[in-house]
């Protein structure tokens, strides 16, 4: 690693300790992502996916094997950015509908640091949306094209979705704690065995 890369990485982790999030252009490269879309096409043709308390007129996803794949493969580039060495807990999905509200709150304890990544955006729909307000900061609007992600603090930040104008915005989550966290060992998988052990809603 060169001096510049070097202080890139050293300004990216100073930037997510004092702020609680990054936005990161592009996080999936092209092949994962058309890949993704092509794995969610499935999902959805076999009725995968199921209604959660959280967004109760869309659909969503926790826990499945092929999701647990990407939150591992993207892991070490995660810790690099955050500047922590992490453990993965659990990878969910939603597909929104029109006029779904995600309200603002906080994520549990296995959402320690979290990834919010758009996989697909409704053709001629306007960029995925949302708001954070960090500890200490104001609010702010993330938009996100295809293949784009926002890391956050996840026990920290608040975060929600204003009403979709337009349904079938999909995004994939992906948790992780610290392995410093005090409470890593039980949080980690999620308290599964071992990633993708089980498909499973989330409780919120």
């Amino acid at each position: 690693m060169n001096c510049h890369s070097r202080n890139s990485s050293r300004q990216t982790r100073l930037r997510f300790r004092k702020r609680r999030y990054l936005v990161v252009s592009r996080i999936l490269p092209r092949s994962i992502l058309n890949y993704l879309k092509v794995y969610y096409s499935i999902l959805i043709a076999n009725q995968k996916l199921h209604k959660d308390t959280q967004c109760p007129s869309s659909l969503a996803l926790g826990g499945d094997p092929a999701l647990d794949a990407v939150l591992e493969w993207i892991r070490p580039k995660i810790s690099r950015l955050v500047g922590l060495d992490l453990a993965p807990t659990y990878s969910y999905t939603r597909q929104y509908v029109k006029g779904e509200v995600l309200d603002r709150h906080t994520d549990r304890a296995a959402c320690e640091i979290s990834v919010t990544i758009a996989i697909q955006i409704p053709k001629g729909a306007k960029p995925s949306v949302i708001h954070l307000k960090p500890p200490n900061f104001s609010e702010t609007k993330i938009e996100m094209f295809e293949g784009d992600g926002c890391v956050y603090a996840g026990t920290e930040v608040e975060h929600w979705r204003e009403p979709f104008r337009t349904g079938g915005y999909i995004q994939l989550f992906l948790h992780f704690i610290a392995t410093k966290n005090r409470h890593s060992a039980m949080l980690i998988f999620d308290g599964r065995k071992c990633l993708g052990a089980s498909e499973y809603k989330v409780k919120r």
